[in-house]
């Protein structure tokens, strides 16, 4: 789960400050209101995180006329405030989200779909790798991490999520650092198959 509230106490000190002065409530009604009429795209960030704490599928479409917002950050938290709220009934959303041209936080979609993703993402994420195979040869994308950490969930029962994982054994010593201790500590049976394929090949 995307940065719960309940595990982020500053967090909840950042928000609280921020709309000491508008009769703030942690109610899901108080920070809907303040999306549907923000003042500042700090408004809209903190709304977004708010609502991990009280949204409900009531949120969703107005967190998602955020996901093109000018401001970064709204729209990386707003992806994951939605996968928090509505779990694996969203994987289709975030399917496409992940594919979708206007969407360009990609790091975020993914990681969006390895926190709440189902098996109705499989396709979208094996194609996103696709798309990208020149960048994940040569270890240029940083999305692979989460997009192995969900599709590992996989490996056992859909072939070709098995093929994609074979293959990464090919570019396996390209990968940054970084993501390769990812893997590690999150899936260390899985990079000993990769691994030893690589070293084998």
């Amino acid at each position: 789960m995307p940065f719960p509230l309940e595990d982020n106490p500053v967090a909840v000190g950042f928000i609280e400050r921020h709309f000491r002065r508008r009769g703030f409530v942690w109610s899901e009604d108080f920070f809907l209101s303040v999306l549907n009429a923000p003042k500042s795209k700090y408004d809209v960030y903190w709304s977004a995180i708010g609502l991990r704490k009280v949204g409900t599928d009531r949120s969703i479409p107005v967190l998602l006329k955020f996901l093109t917002y000018p401001m970064q950050d709204v729209k990386m938290v707003s992806i994951l405030t939605i996968a928090h709220i509505g779990r694996a009934s969203i994987a289709p959303l975030l399917a496409d989200t992940l594919l979708n041209p206007n969407y360009r936080e990609k790091d975020y979609a993914m990681w969006a779909i390895r926190d709440a993703g189902d098996e109705r993402a499989i396709s979208a994420v094996l194609e996103y790798f696709a798309k990208n195979r020149a960048k994940l040869r040569a270890g240029k994308l940083r999305a692979l991490g989460d997009g192995l950490r969900y599709l590992s969930r996989f490996v056992d029962t859909v072939p070709a999520v098995r093929t994609f994982i074979d293959e990464v054994s090919t570019y396996w010593d390209r990968l940054p650092q970084g993501t390769r201790e990812e893997m590690q500590k999150h899936l260390p049976e899985l990079v000993k198959q990769i691994a030893w394929r690589s070293r084998n090949q």
